[in-house]
């Protein structure tokens, strides 16, 4: 799975339910996760390899279509944006 962190915008806050500071990764050419800047601080080896981890839960199928419209991810677990 191809993940690549994006650049920090905090204009677009309206794409992460208000919260201007993320940490947003692009699945491949399906869609895009993300997490809030302060709970990514509280993941130990917060990174690639985690949000890999994360979406390893999903099937192919299941995930192209969490990460269609933005997953939000969180420390302890996983919730559609």
């Amino acid at each position: 799975m191809d993940l690549i962190r994006e650049q920090p915008n905090t204009d677009h806050f309206e794409r992460y339910d208000g919260e201007p500071m993320v940490q947003s990764f692009r699945v491949g050419e399906l869609g895009y996760v993300w997490i809030t800047t302060a709970e990514a601080m509280t993941v130990p080896g917060f990174g690639i390899p985690w949000i890999a981890g994360q979406l390893a839960r999903y099937d192919a199928d299941e995930l192209a279509r969490a990460v269609a419209g933005g997953l939000r991810l969180r420390a302890g677990a996983l919730v559609p944006a």
